[in-house]
């Protein structure tokens, strides 16, 4: 099963690591709403799932962005990318 991002979802984000903010990304179905806001890591997860991919590519590259070991976040990514397919912003394919 492949992950991506819903057609019907805009979205920006704000990626400011150096000035010791969290990364954030902002996201809502168009037209339908509500906005949806995803810090730190639940953006990192957001990006990677930009990317599309597999459940194990997304989280391959979330710790490849954050230097975590991918074991260590698995389950949280998996529990996250589930929560996104269910309010409709993310497709299962």
């Amino acid at each position: 099963m492949r992950y991506r991002i819903a057609d019907d979802v805009a979205w920006v984000s704000e990626e400011d690591l150096d000035g010791g903010e969290e990364p954030t990304a902002y996201l809502t179905r168009v037209p339908k709403g509500p906005p949806i806001l995803l810090e730190g890591s639940g953006c990192v997860v957001w990006l990677a799932l930009d990317e599309g991919g597999t459940l194990e590519e997304v989280i391959a590259t979330a710790a490849a962005m954050t230097g975590a070991e991918p074991d260590s976040i698995s389950d949280d990514v998996a529990t996250l990318v589930d929560q996104l397919v269910v309010i409709g912003v993310v497709i299962e394919e």
